[in-house]
């Protein structure tokens, strides 16, 4: 049986050893996701098999996590070995693997063919496959920003496996990736207006940073809630053209994490002034602010926390897009009249 942790959707079940997820069963891109693949086994004395009980307090863990060189592409493969990873860190052919010690534990870090570091692994102990995951993301991430600066290179890792072995479950740790989408032919209008609001959204979708998607998707809110609406009124105003009054509020979205539902209902604006501003925008923006410790953006919670921000910073631009389109094509339809 195969679980997605983020609203406990169940996307099938099988008794082979693989099976295909579609994409759409992933959740929206950008949202965090966590497939957990749970085996059931039949016991002499039950008649209905049922998953094996899971330990109460520390227990092991294995987990292991793959290098790539670009973020833009993910393949869901949970048993991947070391010649499905890659990075631009490499080691001669004498080595056969690189072990770690000193970040709170042991990280032996694996190599492809070509003499790539590609793989990490480590065993652990902790309390749930979260705690896990959190425990192993701890003690790499300080390596790897330390060998990125070293070598002057960038280094991803896009998907994180956890395995339990007292149960056999498997947690695959990843951000749903873009997926195709079907243009239609013809009928769209290009408002020249919002030729920055489509630059800067294009930029914030081609970064694999939540933190640099912040920023972006916020100056676009800054710009489309401020100067580009007060602008349009005027320019109406002007022009003797009565628009209608737009009013715009947080959606809501099946992906939206919980703790975050609660804007939902808002108006963007209260959302954006006391929330994306002071709590995200400002921690971006600043090394130090006052009465705060330097963000690490390589801290797992900090990471996590901007992820979300960035999926609920989305549907708000979305919403100001599409309201700023009708505004311009309200106001050039009535000016052609």
């Amino acid at each position: 049986m195969i679980e997605s942790e983020g609203n406990s959707r169940q996307l099938g079940q099988t008794s082979d050893n693989s099976m295909s997820i579609s994409l759409a069963q992933l959740g929206a891109p950008g949202v965090r996701g966590v497939i957990e693949i749970v085996p059931y086994f039949t016991d002499k004395d039950e008649e209905a098999p049922k998953p094996k009980v899971r330990p109460t307090g520390v227990h092991q863990f294995q987990v292991k996590a793959r290098l790539t060189k670009s973020a833009t592409q993910l393949t869901l493969k949970g048993d991947f070995e070391s010649g499905d990873g890659e990075s631009y860190l490499t080691v001669s052919d004498e080595v056969a693997r690189l072990e770690v010690e000193g970040l709170g534990g042991l990280l032996k870090f694996h190599r492809n063919a070509l003499g790539e570091l590609s793989t990490v692994s480590a065993d652990l102990l902790a309390k749930s496959s979260e705690d896990a995951h959190v425990v192993f993301i701890s003690r790499l991430t300080p390596f790897l920003d330390r060998m990125s600066y070293l070598a002057a290179v960038p280094l991803f890792v896009d998907l994180v496996v956890v395995t339990e072995p007292a149960t056999d479950r498997h947690s695959m740790y990843f951000v749903s990736p873009p997926r195709s989408s079907q243009i239609n032919p013809g009928g769209e209008v290009l408002h020249i207006e919002m030729a920055p609001v489509y630059a800067l959204y294009r930029e914030a979708l081609n970064s694999v940073s939540p933190y640099y998607r912040v920023l972006c998707l916020f100056k676009i809110m800054e710009g489309l809630l401020q100067s580009l609406r007060t602008d349009m009124r005027k320019r109406a105003r002007e022009a003797g053209v009565e628009l209608n009054k737009v009013k715009s509020f947080v959606p809501d979205h099946q992906d939206l994490p919980g703790g975050l539902k609660d804007h939902v209902g808002k108006p963007i604006k209260d959302v954006f002034d006391n929330f994306l501003q002071k709590e995200f925008r400002d921690a971006m923006a600043h090394f130090n602010l006052k009465g705060r410790n330097p963000l690490n953006v390589s801290a797992y919670d900090t990471w996590r926390r901007f992820v979300d921000v960035a999926f609920l910073s989305d549907l708000c631009v979305r919403v100001l897009i599409i309201q700023h389109e009708n505004l311009l094509t309200a106001f050039d339809t009535a000016s052609r009249d």
